[in-house]
């Protein structure tokens, strides 16, 4: 399995992931991570219908992500790993699942959050979770579309 984007957009699937990050990378299944929406049943639902039908999807709890992600149950297909924040990334990592770069897209304004770059938004959790994140190696970036250069969110999210 190639896990070919591993990417933080609160939207989840949407134009963009659909019209630019799919096509970019071929990808042929999306993994929404994400325990909060894995008891989602409505939310679910309206995932699959959003999903292309030429795209497989599993929507999986963070620890059944990181089990199946590390057992390599997709091999062959080109996987991109998809959440709503951080929260379920950093679950993932402390489950002993390897990652090297997150790329963020959208992270929507919120009460008690603040601004990062872009339309990236953190509140107080997400930037512990971040920090994590990149305390264990992994590379962050804020890049909307495959065709932007992407920015570095390491520093600036340490800064805040």
């Amino acid at each position: 399995m190639a896990i070919v984007e591993v990417r933080i957009d609160d939207r989840l699937i949407h134009g963009q992931v659909c019209g630019y990050w799919i096509p970019y990378y071929n990808v042929e299944k999306i993994v929404i991570a994400d325990d909060k929406i894995y008891k989602d049943e409505m939310r679910k639902t309206a995932l699959k219908f959003g999903c292309p039908s030429n795209v497989k999807l599993s929507i999986l709890s963070s620890e059944t992500a990181a089990d199946k992600l590390k057992r390599n149950l997709d091999k062959g297909s080109k996987v991109m790993i998809l959440c709503e924040g951080p929260a379920p990334l950093r679950k993932m990592v402390e489950l002993g699942y390897s990652i090297s770069k997150i790329t963020v897209g959208n992270m929507s304004h919120k009460p008690d959050t603040e601004h990062v770059k872009g339309t990236v938004y953190v509140s107080k959790q997400d930037k512990e979770d971040f920090k994590y994140l990149a305390d264990h190696g992994i590379k962050l970036f804020e890049q909307m579309v495959p065709n932007e250069q992407p920015v570095e969110l390491d520093q600036l999210i340490k800064d805040l």
